[in-house]
């Protein structure tokens, strides 16, 4: 009787329908897991599978300009609005974002304005607001960045990014005098510490903190101090670190910066990316020339050419930082990756004057 039902077993075929929304959702998943590639692959699948969905070429779109493919991601949203569905405002804003990238500022307003007069309150109109104001600031896309004074957390932590820890410290001290409860302070007077290799004095400052709050920037710090002590803990710290999914964007960048002195290139990149398609905080120069040495250590040498340019115009004052790093990167061998101690915004050799 076994044998039977084996028989009539094998004799049944079970179909399963692989739709477009199964290819679609597969590549959604690669896109989350930053397997682009992959990702493009399965949603172009699906597309052939059902040509007529618009979601489809939005989210093929969506990855394209993840790859810094713009014009090609344009393409697809255009055939939606000719093609499928022209009241699909949201195409507006993602044409608008990579206008803007590919330096179309004009058209990029246009797309911005055509958005919000179609959808007022909607999902990316207070996005839109602040882009359409951005792109007004004398046809520069600043994305934030004016010259004015810094707050005193931008002062210290510009500091650090330029590997000016002495100065880092001393500020950090002098504001937490007047304000002993601003906890992220504490994590920036570790991170000061840490620079100037008074590793035990940091590691006291970061285990207090970690005691009195679950400090994101402390845990960020501390997880970076116990890789370079090389502790017999490092790894589960570091497990940790790479399954966060932080929603604050300052902690999304803090998690950038610490992936990247983690080794973790491909992953500090893909946040840094998240945090290129619109954030809360300012940016200073030197958070574009951290992105440039992450992009260029991921094997990205166009993208990093593009952001050390752009650190070049908004900081005019030291030009000769992005053209050191421009001539560096022209004249790279082939597979030539920076150092991690070019991630500082300085010139190599300054760090010792720094300190």
């Amino acid at each position: 009787m076994s044998e039977l039902n084996s028989k009539v077993n094998k004799g049944k075929v079970i179909p399963f329908l692989q739709d477009g929304s199964f290819f679609y959702k597969k590549g959604i998943e690669a896109y989350q897991n930053g397997h682009l590639e992959q990702a493009i692959i399965h949603i172009e699948r699906a597309i052939r599978i059902e040509p007529e969905e618009p979601v489809f070429y939005c989210q093929l779109a969506i990855v394209l300009a993840d790859k810094g493919e713009y014009e090609q991601a344009n393409q697809w949203l255009d055939k939606i609005l000719k093609e499928m569905d022209d009241s699909m405002s949201e195409v507006y804003f993602f044409m608008a974002n990579n206008l803007a990238h590919i330096g179309n500022l004009e058209s990029a307003k246009l797309h911005l304005k055509q958005y919000l007069e179609m959808d007022p309150d909607g999902e990316f109109a207070e996005d839109a607001e602040s882009f359409l104001m951005m792109l007004d600031e004398d046809g520069v896309l600043y994305e934030g960045f004016k010259a004015c004074e810094p707050t005193p957390t931008e002062a210290i932590v510009d500091h650090l990014n330029k590997g000016n820890f002495q100065w880092a410290e001393k500020e950090a001290r002098g504001y937490l005098i007047e304000h002993p409860k601003e906890w992220d302070i504490y994590a920036y007077l570790a991170e000061s510490l840490m620079g100037q290799g008074e590793m035990e004095q940091a590691k006291s400052i970061l285990k207090d903190l970690l005691i009195k709050e679950s400090n994101f920037l402390a845990q960020c710090n501390m997880t970076l101090l116990l890789a370079k002590e090389g502790h017999k803990d490092n790894q589960i710290w570091v497990n940790n670190l790479k399954d966060l999914r932080p929603m604050k964007d300052w902690h999304c960048y803090y998690l950038a910066k610490t992936l990247f002195f983690l080794g973790e290139y491909e992953r500090s990149y893909r946040w840094f990316r998240k945090l290129s398609r619109g954030s809360d905080f300012r940016k200073l120069p030197a958070y574009y020339h951290q992105m440039a040495i992450v992009a260029w250590k991921t094997g990205n040498e166009t993208k990093a050419r593009e952001l050390f340019e752009r650190t070049e115009q908004l900081d005019r004052e030291n030009v000769w930082i992005s053209q050191y790093y421009l001539d560096k990167l022209s004249n790279a061998a082939v597979g030539y990756t920076p150092e991690d101690d070019w991630f500082i915004y300085s010139q190599p050799g300054e760090l010792t004057t720094n300190k």
